[in-house]
């Protein structure tokens, strides 16, 4: 499993290329809509990729868990959409992908990536472009440990368990935040 920050509507693309490069498919989990939509809904499916419907987070998990189960590499965004922080920073998570990956003993490996949002910035519903190239990173961090946390009563390891996703996650995302920022 992944569990990656968003900060563009075009994370998935890049995010996707890196996977593919690796020799595997990506499996996104994805809200709802994005499911029933015409233009996409129909790829969502046939693609594998896992519906969340947010009024019933259970049920996506479930998916999820499923879909680790079969042998899919999961991409998680915890955040639970792009983020609305105005430095692009990291929002708190939610608990999903710690659920999943402690049910299913799945290696949870934080991904941190930075500079979609200046090709597609966050909310604005346009493309940047121009002469100048932009960089685009993503940082692909150890498995967050969650070993330790499997004979702990399920909610403490949850807790710790999103507490240390969020910790490394957040620390990830600033260093590259900082590295484009020089």
């Amino acid at each position: 499993m992944l569990a990656a920050n968003h900060v563009s509507q075009a994370d998935p693309l890049f995010l996707g290329e890196m996977i593919l490069a690796q020799g595997r498919t990506p499996r996104f989990m994805a809200k709802a809509s994005l499911f029933q939509s015409r233009a996409v809904g129909w790829w969502f499916r046939s693609a594998g990729h896992v519906e969340v419907d947010r009024s019933d987070g259970r049920c996506g998990i479930r998916a999820a868990v499923e879909a680790v189960e079969r042998g899919a590499l999961v991409v998680v965004y915890p955040e639970g959409s792009i983020t609305k922080r105005p430095d692009g920073r990291l929002m708190s998570l939610r608990s999903g992908a710690v659920r999943i990956a402690l049910e299913t003993s799945a290696p949870l490996i934080p991904v941190a990536q930075w500079g979609v949002q200046a090709i597609v910035p966050a909310y604005e519903g346009r493309v940047v472009l121009g002469r100048r190239r932009r960089r685009v990173t993503l940082l692909v961090g150890e498995p967050v440990p969650l070993e330790d946390l499997r004979e702990l009563p399920r909610a403490t390891a949850v807790t710790v368990g999103v507490q240390r996703l969020q910790d490394t996650l957040a620390a990830m995302v600033d260093q590259l935040a900082d590295e484009h920022a020089s």
